[in-house]
């Protein structure tokens, strides 16, 4: 797109409000993969990140920005799983659009197009877990406590002129219903330190955002989070 992309709309509830207030918003999404080496739990493992590329107009002005969805290593469980949680995610966004008034086309992020050349098999008798279970489960009346973990792992992005070097903004939910603990992971945002330092700052915002979004959620439902930031 030309030089007049929007720097406004960095985030889909930045649409959901310009809907609100009267303004025209036209959105396409298209599901992408990145190949990256993230640092987990102090090793290098080769990770596929599922994003959405999100672009458009609101009032005849073009957009264009990306929101990671969800992350998993060369595994084939830990893909099925991966997968599960990031059209769970996406789905719930396509909802908050569609109760905005703002079509979008209904895409879905595929094991086939997400997840190439994986061996083993793919059980499915252990579906994902994601916040909107442990919400599900306070509202039904469960104790339930958390403790989140901010991490800023280091990437390595894979492209076809060579690998760059970045950050992911991480956040680990720990819940605990009576004896057992279940670590649900979310990724905000990437970015490289190719990138300017106010990108990536605008990266670090965005990612605060939706942090804050996902733990207001949670606090709704009567799960106590305390106040974090990246």
């Amino acid at each position: 797109m030309a030089n007049n992309i929007s720097e406004e709309v960095k985030m889909l509830e930045a649409l959901i409000e310009a809907a609100a207030s009267g303004k025209k918003v036209a959105l396409e999404g298209k599901p992408e993969r990145k190949v990256v080496r993230l640092e987990q739990e102090g090793r290098q493992v080769d990770s596929v990140i599922l994003s959405m590329a999100y672009s458009g107009t609101v009032d005849g002005k073009p957009f264009a920005f990306k929101k990671d969805y969800s992350f998993a290593d060369d595994d084939a469980q830990y893909a099925l799983n991966c997968l599960l949680t990031a059209n769970n995610r996406l789905q719930m966004d396509y909802d908050r659009l569609r109760d905005a008034g703002i079509a979008i086309e209904h895409d879905l992020f595929t094991f086939q197009n997400s997840f190439i050349g994986l061996k083993g098999d793919a059980s499915v008798k252990s579906p994902a877990m994601r916040l909107q279970n442990f919400i599900h489960f306070a509202q039904t009346g469960i104790p339930i406590t958390v403790e989140v973990a901010l991490k800023r792992p280091s990437i390595i992005v894979k492209q076809e002129d060579g690998e760059r070097k970045g950050f992911g903004l991480v956040a680990a939910f720990v819940f605990t219903t009576g004896w057992d603990k279940t670590t649900v992971q979310k990724i905000y945002a990437t970015g490289s330190y190719d990138d300017s330092k106010k990108y990536q700052e605008e990266q670090k915002e965005v990612a605060n955002k939706r942090l804050e979004r996902d733990c207001e959620r949670l606090r709704r439902a009567g799960i106590k989070v305390d106040q974090i930031a990246f």
